[in-house]
């Protein structure tokens, strides 16, 4: 059959495409937004329950959380459950108290496409006296003043403690990120809490990072860890912090998310879409009984359904290899496909029914697969959407492969005259359909980028890609309407071909969609939200250059309002924070440079502003960083 070996050729090129491709491991996006204990935290207390809290709602399994000691041991949790008023909480009661140590809890749940997240938490319990003192431990004052623009070169750093400390180590650098030769840091002997680094050289003008690691000097707890800050200051002027050349950029494959799990959605959702878009034809389109009763045909669309889902299952239980099979049965993501397979064998076999089990088979698909399912892409609107998209391209794809196979060659002239143009009708309303609903999804999930951002990422160009054989598809059909009405011999062959080929750019288009489901829409996404904020009648625009990974200048424009000072915190879920103090260039506009967006994902970024009158404005910003490896997504 034409379209089999077709198939198999076009099935073997994209398997050596992957097998050539270089190997990448793309870490998973985590969903964890906060923790309790948090990340690192230092209990006096053992406590009574371990909490999570995802973006999202997740799924449970058996093994979702482990507490280890720092032994290896295990520990029994007595329930892990989702919180039934809050889905995106998940709560570990534990049995016993724990004795002083270290802990690790392993996190594995499900998110709503059915993807593994995973990720750990680690904490101590120990005695309460031994974390006194570093708990108390903090710097009270620094010279120069985190953000300050000093008139000329300062001689020397000074730092406050609110005891005596020891600098472990301390760094400063230019905004060319060269090392500023240091003396080394020395007690005041007239106060013990007051440490101070002369510098050997004259500074130019320009910024600089001052980075230090400090402890209490009477501590004997050599497990307690240092206290980290960094502080930036300028010297006469501010000027942004320079990424230093490091040489050319490594390539990579364009889709390494390219594996065993997107190779089997692929094969899956030519099967189930092909199986019904065929249904639909020979019951609304052709009109006539289906030639799809238990011929070589649908036996051969179900093998693919039936290997993908297989493909997925292995890639998917590599992820949770802890559970049992059982278990593993136990979950949505792999029972809802074991009844769509059932849904399609019911509809071979049962004629009258075949296109009704079909139908709830192929619409199944949006709520385990995609990211249609994520309340904040949408929900059940976004589902829907992506129902109709999933249904117009079956109806398009099974058509031509309908006509493609109709078993009468020698009435194959008489077949299109009478069907071609009732198909090219429901092609065409599908096409659009298919425009809608992908343009919606795609403003919807990527509601910002740049074509930087938009293009390097895979997600981005696996929407390119189907935009441009869609828009191939579109000049195709454009050309077959004309051919509709002069069906001769040679206009017969002309149709028949450009049918052929857009049965190749459908298994591509399928491809493609495979590559999206597995690909993360986020990192295509880069913005502020929103850009300008006006608060207590003060207006307040912000902007990164360039809003990406590496080093980063933050300009804040209050319009010229008279704010005397701005402090900018930024946080990722669920541990990191990080504040800076803002340098002023002029009335009204900051600045800040350096590492600022250290990770791709959701940023959280708070500003707040002193006014003259010494009244502190805050201000809320999310900044999304485009990049593949994704952080509290």
């Amino acid at each position: 059959m034409w379209f089999v070996h077709k198939f198999i050729i076009l099935f073997v090129t994209f398997l050596l495409m992957h097998v050539a491709s270089p190997a990448i491991q793309v870490l998973a996006h985590s969903t964890m937004e906060e923790t309790s204990p948090s990340e690192g935290e230092r209990l006096t207390e053992s406590p009574s329950t371990l909490d999570f809290w995802f973006q999202d709602p997740v799924v449970l399994h058996a093994e979702s959380i482990q507490l280890k000691s720092q032994s290896g041991t295990r520990i029994e949790l007595e329930d892990t459950r989702v919180d039934p008023d809050d889905k995106t909480h998940i709560i570990s009661n534990l049995n016993d108290e724990l004795p002083p140590g270290n802990y690790a809890a392993k996190i594995s749940v499900i998110a709503l496409d059915g993807d593994v997240l995973e990720e750990n938490l680690n904490f101590q319990v120990i005695e309460k006296e031994k974390t006194q003192q570093q708990t108390d431990f903090e710097i009270i004052q620094n010279y120069p003043e985190d953000g300050e623009i000093t008139d000329g070169s300062p001689r020397q750093m000074d730092l406050w403690f609110n005891q005596p400390a020891d600098i472990t180590a301390i760094g400063v650098f230019d905004d060319r990120q060269q090392s500023i030769s240091i003396k080394e840091p020395v007690r005041d002997p007239e106060d013990p809490n007051h440490v101070i680094i002369e510098f050997n050289e004259e500074l130019p003008k320009g910024s600089y990072q001052v980075t230090w690691y400090a402890r209490p000097e009477a501590s004997e707890d050599l497990s307690l860890p240092d206290t980290i800050d960094v502080f930036y200051f300028a010297v006469d002027e501010f000027t942004a912090i320079q990424q230093p050349n490091e040489g050319e950029p490594v390539g990579s494959a364009w889709f390494a998310n390219m594996g065993l799990k997107q190779t089997g959605y692929w094969l899956f959702f030519i099967g189930i879409m092909t199986l019904f878009g065929l249904a639909f034809f020979h019951k609304v389109i052709h009109k006539e009984p289906a030639s799809l009763k238990r011929n070589s045909l649908s036996f051969f669309l179900l093998f693919f359904v039936f290997t993908g889902v297989v493909l997925v299952f292995l890639a998917q239980k590599s992820e949770l290899e802890s559970l049992s099979f059982t278990q593993f049965l136990s979950l949505k993501f792999v029972w809802i496909p074991l009844v769509q397979i059932g849904l399609l064998v019911l509809g071979v076999f049962l004629t009258k029914a075949r296109l009704l089990f079909f139908a709830v088979a192929l619409l199944l698909i949006p709520f385990i697969t995609g990211h249609a399912a994520y309340p904040r892409y949408g929900g059940y609107f976004s589902i829907f959407m992506n129902a109709l998209h999933l249904l117009a391209a079956s109806i398009w794809i099974g058509g031509l492969l309908a006509m493609l196979t109709f078993p009468k060659k020698e009435e194959m002239k008489k077949f299109l005259r009478s069907t071609l143009p009732a198909f090219s009708n429901w092609a065409f309303i599908s096409l659009a359909v298919i425009i809608v609903t992908g343009l919606y999804m795609t403003m919807k999930y990527v509601p910002s980028y740049t074509i930087e951002s938009f293009w390097g990422s895979e997600w981005g160009k696996a929407i390119v890609l189907k935009m441009a054989l869609t828009l191939a598809v579109l000049v195709i059909g454009f050309f077959q309407r004309r051919l509709i009405k002069k069906l001769t011999e040679k206009a017969v062959s002309k149709v028949l071909n450009r049918l052929r080929v857009e049965i190749i750019y459908a298994a591509l288009l399928l491809l493609f969609a495979s590559v999206l489901v597995v690909s993360t829409p986020g990192s295509a996404e880069q913005g502020v939200y929103p850009a300008t904020i006006e608060k207590e009648d003060i207006e307040l625009d912000v902007s990164f250059s360039p809003l990406k990974l590496g080093l980063n200048v933050l300009t804040m424009d209050f319009e010229g309002e008279p704010i005397e000072d701005v402090e900018v915190t930024l946080s990722m879920p669920p541990n990191y924070q990080v504040n800076y103090k803002a340098f002023q260039v002029e009335e009204g506009v900051f600045k800040l440079s350096g590492n600022l967006l250290h990770a791709a994902g959701t940023m959280n970024m708070k500003v707040t502003a002193e006014k003259s009158d010494g009244e502190e404005v805050e201000f809320a910003f999310r900044v999304v960083i485009p990049g593949e490896m994704r952080f509290n997504e």
